[in-house]
Order: structure tokens, then C-alpha cells, then sequence
């Protein structure tokens, strides 16, 4: 668990670099971050939430994680992402991003992954300061082995989230 702890520690400081606030110009949009979760995690008993922040004029970089219990077995992810928004409007319209994290599974064990994923976003309303996204990915855990039924790759949902740029 030590050694576990360790990436994590290196996973949350690589995150807290990747949003340090970027210098924006006065040509660009007032929405350089946004903040969101799942509120249908609620009933499904699966909750993750998003911290992506403007890092250029057409990328974003963030962190995010999901949890996920039911009858004492749980799913629990961890992730530093970059996304490359092709249309030049970062948090609206359709991104392709890169993640590295940290996944543990009930008596799977807990394991180092890296992936992608692809998302679509739009910020709504007169401000554009609501959010919805939505997107899919894939990881690869790094050593799995025979644990977790030899699976090497788990997809990543984030359903539909919902937030509030700013």
C-alpha cells in the first residue's frame, strides 16, 4: 500500500502542476476552468467528478476521479488528464485526451494506468457558464496479471457530467 500511496502522491502533484492557472490574453474567453460531477452517480451509486482547466488555445488539462461501491466491493479511480480541443474552443465542442491515474478494484489489487479518451462539451446558456460534457475512454493497467480476471483494460465513462465554468 506504500508504494501505492507514492503514486498517488506523484499523480496529485503532477495535477496540481498541470492546472496551475495559464496566461491568458485579453482576446481569449473569460472561461479558462471548469468544475463538474455526475448527479445521475447518485442513483446509480457511482459518483465522479472533473477539475479541467484552460491550458493554451486549444487545450485543457485537469484531474478527475471516479468511485464506484456496491455490496462492499469497490471501484476506485484517480486521473491527471490532457485534452486537445481541434475546433480551438477549449471546454465546447470535441476533445481527444491523454490520462495517466490510478485504479483499485476490490480483490484486484490497486494498479498504475494510462489511456485516452474521447469527449464532447458545450457551455450553454448567455454567459457560457454552464457545462455538460460527455465522453469515453479506455485504460490500460500497468502489471494486472492474472488479477481482475487478466483483464488489461478497463473502459472509463463519464456518462454526462455537469458543471459550472468560470
Amino acid at each position: 500500500m506504500k508504494r501505492v500511496w507514492s503514486w498517488a502522491t506523484a499523480i496529485a502533484v503532477a495535477g496540481l502542476v498541470l492546472i496551475v492557472p495559464a496566461r491568458l490574453s485579453a482576446q481569449e474567453s473569460a472561461r479558462t476552468r471548469v468544475i463538474s460531477a455526475n448527479p445521475f452517480g447518485l442513483l446509480l451509486e457511482l459518483f465522479n467528478a472533473e477539475f479541467e482547466q484552460k491550458a493554451s488555445g486549444s487545450t485543457t488539462a485537469g484531474v478527475g476521479g471516479s468511485l464506484f461501491t456496491e455490496s462492499g466491493d469497490h471501484y476506485v479511480n484517480a486521473d491527471v488528464f490532457y485534452r486537445y480541443y481541434p475546433s480551438g474552443t477549449p471546454m465546447d465542442g470535441w476533445a481527444f485526451g491523454a490520462k495517466l491515474g490510478v485504479t483499485s478494484v476490490t480483490e484486484a489489487g490497486t494498479y498504475i494506468g494510462y489511456g485516452f479518451d474521447v469527449n464532447h462539451s458545450w457551455l450553454l446558456g448567455q454567459e457560457k457558464r454552464f457545462y455538460v460534457g460527455l465522453g469515453f475512454g479506455l485504460k490500460r493497467l500497468v502489471g494486472v496479471g492474472d488479477n481482475y480476471g487478466g483483464l488489461k483494460y478497463i473502459p472509463t465513462f463519464r456518462i454526462v457530467n455537469i458543471g459550472f465554468a468560470f
